[in-house]
């Protein structure tokens, strides 16, 4: 594993274009339904894709480069057929030509391991404008969401008394 730090050293070349979430078709009901299966999400770049995966019971993000999507092991053995759904748009709206990562932020709590890349949220912010928050917590996999989720998210925490570091990496 890669620790966050070389992590975002190597995404300097990088820049994302959209993020994606796996899932299937469910072809059953009346109309063929996207099935989104939240436990990975993908960044797509320039050069392959950056993955987060809820980790750990869904208390850890593991954050690592990967060369493409991979099918989820729930539909490995299944007739499901598999597609990727874009939640770019309400992210990087205007991405048709590519954003850098200009900002990294996340948390690490007792279970975290910053060094191999395993955390317990992270913000990338795209453009030094456009961030997209990355929760694991979240019951259905990982909860993602823009513009001022991060400090809401580590206010929250703090008020709760949890004990938490932040770091970052900026451009």
């Amino acid at each position: 594993m890669t620790s966050m730090e070389e992590l975002a050293q190597a995404l300097v070349p990088e820049s994302a274009w959209d993020v994606q979430v796996p899932g299937f078709i469910d072809r059953d009901g009346r109309h063929p339904q996207f099935v989104p299966l939240s436990a990975a999400v993908y960044v797509a770049l320039s050069e392959g894709f950056l993955r987060l995966d809820s980790v750990a019971g869904r208390s850890q993000l593991a954050v690592r480069r990967v060369d493409d999507v991979e099918v989820p092991e729930a539909l490995l053995d299944e007739d499901e057929e598999f597609s990727l759904a874009s939640f770019g748009e309400p992210f990087l709206a205007d991405a048709h030509r590519g954003f850098r990562i200009t900002r990294i932020r996340w948390v690490t709590d007792p279970g975290s391991d910053a060094a191999a890349g395993v955390v317990r949220c992270a913000e990338f912010e795209f453009e030094d404008a456009w961030p997209v928050f990355a929760d694991p917590g979240w019951h259905f996999g990982i909860r993602l969401e823009g513009v001022g989720a991060f400090d809401r998210w580590l206010a929250r925490e703090r008020e709760a008394g949890v004990d938490l570091d932040v770091a970052s990496w900026t451009r």
